[in-house]
């Protein structure tokens, strides 16, 4: 099988998960011009998709929370629909584990009429992370970056080695099937420090769910609030405050327990 394009889609609040399935991507060794990228993560994408074509290699990336998937990354994924394509599963996670997150993905893209041919899951920055409590501080770094360029390649003569993929059986990964149940993370989300705020109004277009509105001030729909914590990240003035004590104390405890280099794990 050839590959004459890349079809990435990915939702990545904090970029972290943009970067890896970039590399990836550049990684397949075909004409850059023939990488398309569709980003899930703000409101309004379904207005900038670019229809797959049969011979496309989809990349599907989104971010581990508490071991699974987003679930707006879910929700967002559940709209498309696809013919058979090829299809690399990409999940990032914050140095911690990333659970039951590739079968979760594998059992969505199948669902979308996927064929998974190969799964990765790979470190990012945790969006938890602080300055007084860093994990996984800066990542995807340059290191992660060449590892996923190089899986994007492996990935690509693998393809090329196929002559059909109906064939193909299911792709092992880790992880427990049927899905257990979904942890519940107690309710939270992220509010405007009012004697902080400058007004900048870089918040408001990171929110990926439109939580951010504006009202003599910037604040916070709590209902819409996925606690990404990407408006924490781009505000220059640390004007953007987490609410909840639980995440304040479970940020402490990664940075305790987290604190060890993890790799990426690659599943071909």
């Amino acid at each position: 099988m050839n590959i004459i394009r890349v079809s990435s889609f990915f939702y990545s609040p904090t970029h972290t998960t943009e970067k890896i399935v970039n590399a990836i991507a550049n990684g397949a060794g075909i004409d850059p011009l023939n990488i398309i990228e569709n980003n899930l993560t703000y409101p309004g994408y379904e207005e900038t998709l670019i229809d797959v074509e049969p011979g496309d290699l989809v990349i599907i990336g989104a971010p581990v929370y508490a071991g699974r998937i987003s679930l707006t990354a879910i929700e967002r994924l559940q709209k498309l629909k696809f013919a058979g394509n090829p299809a690399v599963l990409v999940a990032v996670f914050g140095n911690r584990n990333f659970d039951d997150a590739l079968i979760e993905l594998r059992e969505i893209a199948t669902g979308l009429g996927l064929h998974p041919v190969a799964a990765a899951a790979f470190i990012g920055e945790h969006s938890y992370s602080t300055k007084k409590f860093p994990v996984a501080k800066g990542r995807p770094d340059a290191l992660d970056k060449g590892k996923a360029k190089e899986f994007g390649n492996q990935v690509a003569r693998k393809i090329r080695s196929l002559k059909s993929l109906d064939k193909m059986s299911a792709l092992a990964l880790p992880g427990t099937f049927p899905l257990p149940e979904r942890h519940v993370i107690p309710p939270s989300h992220v509010e405007t420090d009012f004697k902080k705020c400058n007004r900048c109004g870089e918040c408001q277009p990171s929110c990926p769910t439109g939580a951010i509105y504006y009202r003599g001030g910037y604040h916070t729909k709590p209902e819409l609030c996925t606690i990404c914590c990407a408006c924490i990240k781009v505000c220059p003035q640390n004007a953007r405050i987490m609410m909840s004590e639980h995440v304040k104390s479970f940020s402490e405890m990664l940075f305790t327990t987290c604190q060890d280099r993890k790799e990426p794990a690659m599943f071909i």
